[in-house]
């Protein structure tokens, strides 16, 4: 009780830089068994009963020893996809748009999640390419007839298939139709209706790039910008300004000071 609080409270970051090890190490050799996970709840319950001192090296122990299983068990879960033995085939489907979209000259790029595909129900990020033309909400879920297709392999520098395979994503769903069928809900459509909210209030009394500037920053959205633009400010060094969306930062950052308050860490 307030022996375990009293230590956590006076060195919160060796712990965190213990699971931060742990996960880290999953980079270099996985191992998502269960036995993992036991050692380290055994760990930690040798942790209560050590000696003062011995306590937050044998709990940093178990603290690693648990981010080792966690980061191997993502990186196995990145790398499944049960889209990938449909890859050349064309059928109805079901997605839910995850985050704003990208705009080019000859297409629309939406991150999505794959719902159902078909007859089969699925949950798999996916890349939607649509035709140009309005780009769908973030959130909505929308149906579509999809062909679902490889990444593009190196080209020009450029590796699309190793860059989105790091984000867990395997196949691009190509679509030239799609209608909105409904809205996700719970903690990703709070954040959606968050989203929206914040489009709404946002720079009131701007329009054009000036707005489009301000949607960049605040939600990660380039869809108002031209080209020109865009290339000044990846001239500059100040395109990432644009690309990650403040509204991401921002609940990520929150949520890191909740959990510190909760864990009763210090300032």
């Amino acid at each position: 009780g307030r022996a375990v609080r009293r230590f956590l409270y006076a060195r919160p970051h060796l712990l965190a830089a213990s699971l931060c090890r742990g996960l880290g190490a999953a980079n270099v050799l996985r191992d998502g068994s269960p036995a993992i996970v036991l050692g380290a709840v055994v760990v930690a319950i040798a942790a209560l009963g050590a000696p003062p001192r011995w306590r937050m090296p044998v709990l940093g122990i178990a603290l690693a020893l648990a981010g080792w299983w966690w980061g191997s068990a993502r990186l196995d879960a990145l790398d499944r996809s049960p889209l990938l033995p449909h890859v050349g085939t064309a059928n109805r489907a079901v997605v839910a748009v995850t985050g704003p979209a990208r705009r080019s000259r000859y297409d629309l790029r939406v991150p999505a999640q794959m719902r159902r595909y078909g007859d089969e129900v699925i949950r798999e990020p996916v890349l939607l390419r649509l035709s140009p033309g309005r780009s769908p909400p973030q959130g909505a879920l929308l149906e579509l007839t999809g062909e679902i297709r490889r990444p593009r392999g190196p080209s020009d520098g450029f590796d699309e298939r190793t860059w989105l395979r790091r984000r867990g994503v395997h196949v691009v769903v190509h679509a030239s139709r799609w209608r909105i069928v409904g809205r996700r809900g719970g903690l990703s459509g709070f954040a959606d209706g968050l989203r929206a909210r914040l489009a709404r209030s946002m720079a009131p009394g701007l329009g054009g790039e000036r707005r489009a500037v301000i949607a960049g920053i605040v939600l990660g959205e380039d869809e108002g910008l031209s080209e020109s633009l865009q290339e000044r400010f990846r001239a500059s060094g100040l395109y990432h300004l644009l690309a990650v969306s403040g509204q991401n930062v921002a609940l990520i950052a929150g949520g890191a000071l909740l959990f510190a308050y909760l864990i009763g860490a210090s300032r």
